[in-house]
Order: structure tokens, then C-alpha cells, then sequence
């Protein structure tokens, strides 16, 4: 009787051993088969290569290098386990000539688009707002796109009509209620780009907003860009933007004038009819779960509002640490930015929780800023 169960038994587990072994069989085929698809389109042919050098010498009379070339995917979803990536058809390619370096877009239509003209465009639009505001001592942020036209630089009116473009125009401490500035706000309210006025606080101010914006990613330092309004706050006085959405849509003008409140070194903004509450806390480490636990870099703080709000920090008071590669700034378990000389982060309610439909109790209690493997 012994002797039978065991037979069966022993049957039994080498069934089971036989399906998983085709399991892992069919697995592996799968993914080989998978794999050598997506390198056989990952490998940018050469003609591609030279439909890009070609497109670049008909249109700028140029000689361009590729310096690198990848087809372009995108998040499909599992096959069966096997996470898998759709091929879109497009290549994305970086190319050089006279030392510039700019990027490239193939299609899946055989359409081609470029940004060699970024930095002349900006440089045209420095020059076109500077002689419509009344301070010429200003900077431009040009939030651009890839063109397949070749962009006329000498009528930036004709560019903002026809290629939709967001603008953002630095100036050092302007009253932008001024009539001064009547000119510029009827030209942004009938053109068909967004165009945003900012009053920075200081030169070094508006120098740490536009080139002091940095954060960590994987295996590089790169640059990243804040949301509009209260994260500026230690660095603008004011913000007036108009918003061009469609022809069939109306301009959208805001008009802020951003305050601050700090607690020490640590900065804060004031939300409209609500107040900020910081006390300091003993807290020395920062607490997922019992199983990951993260010392402080910095002071920790205790918060309360009742509105979304955004601290500023100094980094020069956090303890000195070399960040690794794979290493980033985190607070409450969210990456941290910095920018110029300060910690920046925004701090969500439970009301935005609410209000956005998401389920959790938001980090409004808590500052505090410690390193963490980026994952």
C-alpha cells in the first residue's frame, strides 16, 4: 500500500515537473524570440541614418554626425508574465555638427522633425521681448517643440502665430500690474502661444531658477522643471500668465502675487485664507515601515495647513553627502529637487488627496529630507 502511495507520489511530482519544465521551455523561447525581434528594431538601419544626414543638409546646409540612434517603444503591457513593449515605428536620433548637438525624430510616417534651432529661436525671442518690455535686462525660457519647417527667425510675431509655443520671460523685480506692460499682455492675449511674465526677486534669484534646477536620476544628473506658482515662491514676487488653449478657446490670465513665511532656515509659502503651523521635531530618522528606515539629512519639521504649500530648505544646512549614482533626495518617500541653493518640495493635504480622488492621507505633517536608492 506504502509502496503504491508512493509510486503515485512520485508520479504526480513528475508530472508537475515535466509541466513546469515546458513552462520555462515556452518562457524561454518566448523571450528569446522576443528579444532577438527587439534588437533586430533596435538596430537603427543605415539607411535611416542616411535619410537623418541628408534631411539635415537639405534643410541647414549642413554636415551633421549621429552621435546615437534607438528605435523608440512604448508600455504595452505582459505576455502571459513576460512584460512587453510596443514598437512605435519612430527613431529618435542625436546628432552634432559644429559642436551642437540637437535631436532628431523619424516618424513611423517618414516624417522627419529637428530642434537645430532651439537656441536660435530663444536667442530671437530674447531679443523680441526685450524690445517690447521696459526693462531689456531679461532671459527667456523657450519651451519649444521639433519642426520639420525651417524656422524664420527675423518675424518671432509670425513663429508664436503658427508653431504653439509656451514662454516664459524672466525680469528682475517689475511691477506687472504697470502700464508698462500693457503692450506685451495684448500681444500674448492675441497670439496663439502661452506666454508667462515672471518678477523675479533678485538677478541671483532669477539665475537659480532657470540654470539652478537640478535632481538625480538613475545614473545622472539632470535637469527638472517645477510646477508654476508656489514652488517659484522664494525666487518671483509675481506671475501673470495668459494660456492659449485652442481658436476655440479663450486665453486663461492669472495674476499671483506669491508670499512667504519661513520658520528659521526653512521657508514656506502662505496659500490664499490659510495659515502654515511648523514646529520642529526630535525625528532623527525617517520610517516607512519596519523594515526601512532612513536617517535625516536635514532638521526634521512638523507642518499643518489646510491648502497644498512648498517648503525651501537650504542645502548648505543639510549634512554633506555625496550622492551615488544610484542615489536620490527623498522626503516622505517622494524625490526631492533642488533648486540653486535650496531643497524644494511641495506638500500635498488630504484635501488634494480628496479632491484628486487619490486614497491616503497625504505628507502634510512632515519635512524632512534624507538619501534613498532611486527605484
Amino acid at each position: 500500500m506504502v509502496k503504491k502511495f508512493l509510486k503515485g507520489l512520485l508520479g504526480t511530482i513528475a508530472f508537475f515537473l515535466l509541466i513546469f519544465t515546458m513552462i520555462v521551455i515556452l518562457l524561454y523561447t518566448s523571450c528569446n524570440s522576443k528579444a532577438k525581434k527587439s534588437s533586430e528594431k533596435s538596430e537603427v538601419s543605415i539607411s535611416i541614418i542616411s535619410n537623418a544626414k541628408r534631411y539635415i543638409n537639405n534643410k541647414y546646409n549642413i554636415e551633421a554626425d549621429v552621435m546615437d540612434s534607438m528605435a523608440n517603444y512604448e508600455w504595452e503591457g505582459f505576455d502571459f508574465v513576460i512584460p512587453h513593449k510596443k514598437y512605435t515605428g519612430s527613431y529618435s536620433l542625436t546628432m552634432q555638427a559644429d559642436g551642437q548637438q540637437f535631436n532628431v525624430l523619424i516618424g513611423n510616417n517618414g516624417i522627419i522633425r529637428d530642434d537645430y534651432q532651439h537656441a536660435e529661436i530663444t536667442e530671437s525671442l530674447q531679443k523680441f521681448f526685450a524690445d517690447m518690455l521696459p526693462s531689456p535686462d531679461i532671459r527667456v525660457n523657450f519651451k519649444g517643440s521639433m519642426y520639420t519647417d525651417y524656422i524664420d527667425c527675423s518675424n518671432m510675431e509670425k513663429f508664436l502665430d503658427e508653431y504653439y509655443s509656451i514662454v516664459d520671460v524672466y525680469l528682475i523685480d517689475s511691477d506687472l500690474n504697470s502700464v508698462n506692460f500693457d503692450e506685451v499682455k495684448e500681444f500674448a492675449r492675441n497670439c496663439e502661444s502661452s506666454i508667462c511674465l515672471m518678477s523675479c526677486r533678485s538677478a541671483d534669484a532669477r539665475d537659480s531658477l532657470i540654470d539652478g534646477r537640478r535632481t538625480r536620476k538613475s545614473d545622472n544628473v539632470s535637469s527638472t522643471e517645477t510646477g508654476l506658482g508656489s514652488d517659484y515662491a522664494l525666487f518671483v514676487n509675481e506671475i501673470w500668465q495668459c494660456i492659449y488653449n485652442s481658436k476655440d478657446d479663450i486665453h486663461t490670465e492669472e495674476y499671483a502675487e506669491l508670499k512667504l513665511g519661513n520658520y528659521g532656515d526653512l521657508y514656506y509659502t502662505i496659500p490664499e485664507n490659510s495659515d502654515v503651523t511648523v514646529t520642529e521635531s526630535s525625528a532623527k530618522y525617517y520610517v516607512e515601515d519596519k523594515y526601512n528606515k532612513f536617517k535625516l539629512i536635514t532638521p526634521a519639521f512638523k507642518l499643518k495647513c489646510s491648502e497644498n504649500f512648498t517648503v525651501f530648505y537650504p542645502v548648505s544646512k543639510a549634512e554633506d553627502v555625496e550622492l551615488e549614482l544610484n542615489e536620490v533626495y527623498k522626503c516622505c518617500g517622494n524625490q526631492v529637487d533642488i533648486i540653486g541653493d535650496y531643497f524644494v518640495y511641495r506638500i500635498h493635504t488630504e484635501k488634494w488627496y480628496r479632491d484628486n480622488n487619490y486614497y491616503g492621507n497625504g505628507d502634510k505633517k512632515y519635512f524632512g529630507v534624507y538619501v534613498d536608492h532611486y527605484y
